[in-house]
């Protein structure tokens, strides 16, 4: 590309929606390139070189994307929530978050599959919020839900990004 490199193009694509896999097909060494790649919101880098078994590689990584995307960078959280669908507002606790979604603890959480509008403020400062539209993906009766965001704007993707960058620094301080 012209003017910018793979690895600048996939952070502006994941920007606009993080949950979609992105994956870097390239003829360069991979050393040191899967690292910048990962920071950027690619998911799986995958050589040129694999081309003769390149949909398996393709389907492994998409596989391995998903199942990082629910369970390895969620962080715990201290945040309030409303969540706002068709039938209603209903107040949550944050359990924890991630750049794809969020676990809701409340007693009455909306059905799998709701769109829901979120609104989330850390209780440190209630000035600064994030808001996203989401899908409920799973729900468990006085439990909660984990959501799945859909549609975040910049805005609200860099305060989502700040907090989780506070949050993996506060974990790396406490291990």
């Amino acid at each position: 590309m012209p003017d910018m490199d793979g690895i600048e193009a996939a952070r502006l694509m994941s920007g606009s929606d993080p949950t979609v896999p992105i994956i870097l097909f390239t003829v360069l060494d991979l050393d040191g390139l899967e690292t910048r790649a990962h920071n950027a919101g690619i998911c799986a880098v995958v050589s040129k070189a694999q081309g003769w078994n390149l949909l398996k590689s393709i389907e492994t990584a998409i596989t391995q994307s998903s199942r990082e995307v629910r369970c390895a960078r969620r962080y715990p959280s201290v945040a309030t929530a409303q969540a706002q669908g068709a039938i209603g507002v209903r107040s949550a606790r944050v359990r924890d978050l991630s750049i794809a979604g969020a676990y809701l603890a409340m007693p009455n959480p909306f059905s799998k599959g709701a769109s829901i509008r979120i609104k989330i403020s850390m209780r440190s400062t209630q000035r600064e919020f994030f808001q996203a539209d989401a899908t409920v993906a799973h729900s468990t009766y006085g439990l909660g839900m984990g959501v799945m965001f859909r549609a975040v704007s910049p805005p609200f993707l860099i305060v989502l990004q700040q907090w989780l960058s506070q949050a993996q620094e506060e974990i790396a301080q406490h291990s």
